[in-house]
């Protein structure tokens, strides 16, 4: 085994099988396939970061609001990708769910992102919330059905942002206090759960009112807050560590010669991608932002926590990983390095 990690390429297939979307739903539900079209553009646009295995860095149920205030993408467009092989209920209270092994959490900024997927989406966000905020859209991996899919709509994730208690008096809206309390009563999050204000959006229109008919809006929009979720929860915990100072980033290079032959093929292109770097005081000038083809072995992020210092946050963890070495981990399901 070598010590690079491997590139998942998620966001190459999820293209594909978009694109096969949009020629079965442009006579049927047009409004929803140029939606889909927006988000293939924007899939392709973005850049793209690999994570661990159920995004790993900070156990869900132990974030915070230090974690919170660091909400701030590194770009104005990212694509954060990662294995979903947990061994938990896919049921959330009475909401049906499937399982969803392979995800992608598409954000881009409100304020800083030309690219939106219905037109007009970022202004009318930013005329309710003038402070800012990022996007959360779910494109997930269905194994049931082997195919890659977009969910009918995402979350919004306001700055200045607080993190509190369902009974505290901070501005929920009604459907997320339904999903959350849905959340803590199947056991997916503590028995006191804590929760921020995530505006829900739909995407996908003749989905989203074929939901509403079936369900009532309400219903409809804690849907759309529950499928985001996970995808959320990715987003914060990869902007905390990346605001870490002794977090870096390393490029994984596209395969040139790879991306040739798919090309050939008229399949969709492999992209570059990015993925974290703990590095240590004394090497990290050493390390570099290379293309991650030195043979030194990398220390890999695990579970850990931040840690506030005078004029700095640094990642801490228990132990260190190499690359190279399995402990158990198979490399496919982890990607942070």
């Amino acid at each position: 085994m070598n010590n690079q990690i491997q590139a998942l390429n998620y966001c190459a297939h999820a293209i594909e099988h978009l694109k096969l979307d949009v020629k079965a739903m442009r006579t049927k539900i047009p409004a929803s396939a140029q939606v889909i079209l927006n988000l293939i553009e924007m899939l392709q646009s973005s850049i793209k970061f690999i994570l661990p295995n159920g995004c790993n860095l900070i156990d869900p149920q132990d974030l915070r609001q230090s974690h919170l205030d660091l909400l701030k993408l590194p770009y104005p467009l990212i694509a954060l990708e990662a294995p979903w092989e947990l061994e938990i209920d896919d049921q959330i209270k009475e909401i049906p769910t499937s399982p969803a092994t392979k995800r992608i959490a598409l954000c881009w900024d409100a304020e800083q992102n030309i690219l939106e997927p219905i037109p007009g989406l970022n202004k009318s966000v930013l005329n309710k919330f003038p402070q800012g905020g990022v996007f959360v859209v779910p494109i997930y991996w269905s194994p049931n059905f082997k195919h890659w899919s977009t969910a009918m709509g995402g979350s919004f994730i306001p700055y200045n942002n607080e993190m509190g208690d369902l009974s505290s008096e901070q501005n929920l809206n009604q459907a997320s206090k339904i999903a959350v309390e849905a959340l803590a009563q199947s056991g997916r999050t503590s028995s006191r759960p804590k929760a921020f204000r995530a505006e829900p959006f739909a995407l996908l229109p003749e989905i989203f009112e074929k939901c509403v008919t079936s369900l009532g809006k309400e219903q409809a929009y804690s849907q759309i807050i529950l499928d985001a979720h996970d995808e959320a929860s990715m987003l914060i915990q990869t902007c905390a560590v990346l605001n870490c100072s002794n977090i870096t980033t390393v490029d994984i290079e596209a395969p040139k010669f790879l991306n040739k032959k798919r090309s050939e093929k008229s399949k969709q292109p492999f992209f570059s991608y990015k993925v974290l770097e703990l590095c240590e005081e004394k090497s990290q000038q050493a390390s570099g932002m290379g293309g991650g083809t030195h043979a030194s072995p990398r220390m890999h992020l695990r579970r850990g926590h931040l840690r506030r210092l005078e004029n700095k946050t640094i990642w801490v963890k228990p132990a260190m990983v190499n690359a190279n070495v399995t402990h158990g981990i198979v490399v496919k399901d982890y990607a942070i390095s």
